[in-house]
């Protein structure tokens, strides 16, 4: 959770955003090829820290010290003064909405769902179709065990956003990732066949114009978690096709690690019984 929260902050501090570490969906959650360390203060920058906490009137103006101050915090396992911090910082800048968003997700990975789903709720009362603010609202109805809610709200943003596309035309829309989260429900719900339907249907719908290497490491996923990884490896190797150099190098990396998995696989994995997902893995 510690790596989770660093790495979200890290996103909004420093790009203004963080959409593309979750644009696959579930599985990024537990299949990043690379693990990130978590950033480390330097002396300086830790003294700084001790002096800012002895006489915290106001947070730093510096990303680079506030991100110092929140991961020594987080280390320190004080989550009450992380989120005091996150709130004063959505308040200081209510525009930036990606402040409360993480308030919210520390609330949910502290297991505070219900002031989790409220936050969120609140956020997405502003913002109906903001795609983040759907998949934590998601993964918290999942959490508190409301699979229904979960992909009832998933599928009614999967079908405003398909709504807005133009047969033929170049589309303002990125309906896709809404697809995405609709899957990923349903396959979290135990629906694993409805998960694997609608992923069919976007490849279908995707060849009819460039191909969209998402929906096919999408299927990939979901193949390998049920244990049949030379399918995934060949979803991975149709998905290279059409990827760009940066999603080709996580793939590659991705299916060197799935290689270890089939290797070893007869001898350390006992069989997964199809049709049964994994728990939902916290980042």
């Amino acid at each position: 959770m510690q790596r989770a929260i660093i790495l979200l902050l890290r996103g909004v501090l420093f790009s203004g955003g963080y959409a593309g570490m979750f644009v696959l969906g579930w599985f990024v959650a537990s299949d990043t090829p690379a693990e990130v360390a978590s950033p480390a203060a330097s002396p300086a920058g830790q003294q700084k820290v001790v002096n800012l906490q002895r006489k915290l009137n106001r947070l730093p103006d510096d990303p680079d010290l506030l991100l110092e101050l929140i991961t020594t915090q987080l280390q320190q396992g004080d989550l009450q003064a992380v989120y005091d911090h996150l709130q004063t910082l959505r308040q200081q800048h209510p525009q930036r909405w990606r402040f409360g968003l993480l308030a919210a997700e520390l609330l949910r990975a502290s297991g505070e769902l219900a002031a989790a789903e409220q936050q969120t709720q609140r956020l997405l009362a502003v913002d109906p179709d903001n795609l983040s603010l759907l998949r934590l609202y998601c993964r918290i109805l999942l959490e508190r065990g409301e699979p229904a809610r979960a992909e009832a709200m998933a599928e009614a943003a999967w079908q405003r956003i398909r709504s807005l596309e133009n047969p033929g035309e170049q589309d303002t829309v990125d309906a896709v990732p809404y697809g995405l989260l609709l899957a990923d429900v349903r396959r979290s719900r135990g629906d694993v066949d409805a998960a694997d339907q609608l992923l069919e249907q976007m490849i279908d719908r995707s060849k009819r114009r460039r191909t969209d290497p998402r929906p096919l490491i999408a299927q990939a996923m979901l193949r390998q978690d049920n244990g049949d990884l030379e399918a995934a490896q060949q979803l991975l190797a149709e998905a290279r096709q059409h990827g760009d150099s940066t999603t080709i190098q996580w793939l590659d990396i991705l299916s060197r690690r799935w290689s270890l998995e089939l290797t070893r696989a007869p001898m350390h994995a006992p069989p997964q019984i199809p049709g049964v997902p994994p728990a939902l893995t916290t980042p």
